[in-house]
């Protein structure tokens, strides 16, 4: 998951296990960040500590978080009030083995504000997923996607995209 609007934010697959909602996701990302704020200032890591501490700024944002004004609010007040609050963002979710969801609240009409982009898996993606390399990468040793016979031709469905 990469959010440009984050400073190309990204949280990688590797810490990820589980279900998780894009809410979740922010802020358990958040609450991580600012868990090792006082750590940064003690090691002198300044610089890096102002870095975290605009995004953990930009995180909360996205999550309607705000200060607390001390008002007791309608809950419909304080819905439309964090709304209008969070900037509209872009989220880039690459997901190679399609386990993603993204509920479509006006399903089954489109998503005006989603773009989907269908590809085909790298060589070193199929490997991610747990699929086999081709016989000429084996033979080498290594992958490397810019070598199209790297590309195992039974992890290819040209149909799965039309």
């Amino acid at each position: 998951i990469k959010i440009p609007y984050l400073d190309d934010f990204e949280i990688s697959r590797r810490t990820q296990v589980g279900v998780f909602t894009l809410e979740g996701l922010l802020k358990n990302a958040s609450i991580n960040l600012e868990s090792q704020q006082s750590e940064r200032l003690l090691l002198g890591e300044v610089d890096n500590f102002h870095r975290c501490r605009l995004v953990i700024y930009k995180l909360r944002t996205l999550l309607g978080e705000s200060e607390q004004s001390g008002e007791e609010s309608s809950y419909d007040e304080l819905a439309n009030e964090q709304t209008k609050r969070i900037p509209p963002f872009t989220l880039i979710l690459d997901d190679p083995a399609g386990n993603s969801f993204i509920e479509i609240p006006n399903a089954p009409l489109p998503d005006p504000n989603m773009t989907l982009e269908k590809y085909f898996r790298t060589p070193t993606q199929d490997m991610i997923v747990g699929l086999q390399p081709s016989r000429d990468a084996t033979e080498v040793g290594t992958i490397d996607d810019s070598i199209p016979s790297h590309k195992n031709i039974v992890n290819v469905s040209r149909d799965s995209h039309s």
